[in-house]
């Protein structure tokens, strides 16, 4: 079980995120981070809308996607090279 001590620090973080921030996206964020520890502090079932606080330090990557092949396919009666065309 996560103490109240830790739960306290990651709003206290939370907390001078959001008032350090000009952007208003991450004051929201870190707003609804701490509205979803006090909902672990008390028990509660946290909403589906609220924000999930990410794992800190955790370096995340992103594979490009590689086309097996990059031609478009051709077909006898199309119009061109546009996705709607069937």
């Amino acid at each position: 079980m996560i103490s109240y001590n830790q739960i306290f620090l990651e709003m206290e973080r939370q907390l001078s995120a959001a008032k350090k921030t000009e952007d208003e996206r991450e004051m929201r964020e870190a707003l609804a981070a701490i509205r979803s520890l006090c909902e672990v502090a008390l028990g509660g079932k946290p909403r589906n809308d609220d924000y999930v606080i990410p794992k800190m330090h955790t370096p995340q990557t992103v594979q490009p996607i590689q086309s097996l092949d990059a031609q478009p396919m051709i077909e006898e009666g199309a119009n061109g090279g546009s996705i709607f065309d069937f």
